[in-house]
């Protein structure tokens, strides 16, 4: 099974981009944010692969126009 892309390149970087600061978090002060990290790798392996799994469940994201958006 092949993860189609479906999320925008801005969108991508900007999931990375906050998950490395949730898992920085962790770092700097472990005891009351150590279930935070699980979801900042979680955040961080959907903008590595470019596939969410709750937009492909909802069958794909919708423009404010009502159409699909087209990724490459």
């Amino acid at each position: 099974m092949k993860l189609q892309k479906n999320m925008l390149p801005i969108e991508r970087w900007l999931r990375i981009y906050f998950g490395v600061i949730i898992v920085l978090v962790y770092f700097f002060n472990p005891y009351p944010y150590s279930w935070w990290t699980f979801s900042g790798y979680l955040v961080i392996a959907t903008g590595v692969f470019g596939f969410c799994p709750i937009y492909g469940f909802l069958n794909g994201r919708k423009k404010s126009d009502g159409s699909t958006p087209t990724v490459n």
